[in-house]
């Protein structure tokens, strides 16, 4: 009995020591932070959405004393000009985010190499969600249906995509373009892959409108135009929400189609410590809590939902390698034309 229970009592302090030995390596090297206070500034390239940029550079300031800039932007457009930067040899980038990996697969060499030592809170993140050792998916953000409470009744809002080809909605509803986002297009692919040209079928029988965003259709939805936007995110009706307007959305399952934000640090960084530091801090516990708390967003460091981030069971990125043939060919079947 007494061998048993010091055994087990071995095995526990094991456990402790290998636990706060973790926790401890999560923090970020006192070497690193006063480099990087140091260096005093921070330019973050972000393709997310406006508070949440706004938010986490506001709460890196305020914890490191680091004056913190962004430069907000469709990922596209930052993408567009971040290589056109590099190439002029004038980047001023630190820290790069945008909802694709696409970028960090293309040009790799813009990127610095990520490492635990350097960044200490992404040895949390499953190698899944790593892109090579240049970029890590942050941030996964769930597609939803936004729609406006006081047209359409909170038990009859549709749970799982299957749901929102019903006919009833005929008229009602706003589809965001897939003709303009790669996540967009990921979502009708998905679709037509899951649920076959029937389920397209049946959306075209919607009479649907269009909008170019699903910020926009927020703004529609919010205004009683239509009783329902998709696919858009969660993070367009936030703000709407804060000012009592009568909209609200809901993350849609089978499947769980989602969007992966994907951050890295710049190769030829003007401050590169300030950029590791911020990094940590992001993908760090507290970041993930201050992001989640005020956005509703998942993270691949928060697969639980334990930090206030949105838990997923089956999370399914768009394809972001669509060709051009599949593109026209979806678009088609929708009934849109081809720019």
């Amino acid at each position: 009995m007494k061998k048993s229970l010091v055994a087990s009592l071995s095995i526990l302090s094991i456990i402790t020591f290998w636990t706060v030995a973790v926790c401890a390596q999560m923090e970020p090297p006192a070497a690193l932070i006063k480099a990087a206070k140091a260096e005093g500034k921070l330019m973050f390239y972000s393709g997310m959405t406006e508070g949440g940029v706004k938010l986490q550079c506001e709460t890196f300031e305020k914890k490191y004393g680091i004056k913190s800039i962004y430069l907000r932007s469709t990922s596209g457009a930052l993408v567009q000009r971040f290589v056109t930067e590099n190439a002029g040899k004038d980047n001023v980038a630190d820290v790069f985010m945008v909802s694709s990996p696409v970028a960090f697969e293309k040009h790799p060499e813009l990127f610095a190499d990520i490492t635990p030592d350097e960044v200490p809170s992404i040895a949390k993140f499953p190698s899944k969600w790593w892109i090579g050792t240049k970029g890590v998916t942050t941030q996964t953000s769930p597609m939803v249906v936004t729609y406006n409470t006081d047209m359409v009744d909170p038990n009859e809002v549709p749970r799982t995509w299957k749901e929102v080809v019903n006919p009833k909605w005929k008229g009602k509803v706003m589809l965001t373009d897939p003709r303009t986002s790669v996540t967009y297009l990921g979502w009708l692919d998905q679709m037509e892959k899951n649920f076959g040209q029937e389920f397209v079928k049946k959306l075209v029988q919607l009479d649907f409108k269009l909008t170019k965003s699903g910020a926009s259709g927020a703004q529609m939805v919010a205004a009683g135009a239509f009783a329902m936007n998709f696919p858009a995110y969660a993070s367009f009706s936030v703000r709407l929400k804060e000012k009592n307007a009568p909209i609200d959305a809901r993350i849609m399952r089978e499947p769980e189609i989602i969007s992966m934000s994907t951050c890295g640090i710049a190769a030829n960084a003007p401050h590169p410590n300030a950029a590791r530091l911020f990094m940590n801090f992001i993908v760090s516990e507290e970041g993930l809590r201050t992001i989640c708390g005020q956005f509703p967003v998942s993270s691949p460091g928060d697969l639980e939902g334990k930090f206030g981030c949105d838990g997923l069971e089956n999370p399914q990125p768009v394809d972001y390698g669509i060709s051009a043939e599949r593109k026209d060919y979806l678009v088609k079947l929708l009934g849109l034309s081809i720019h």
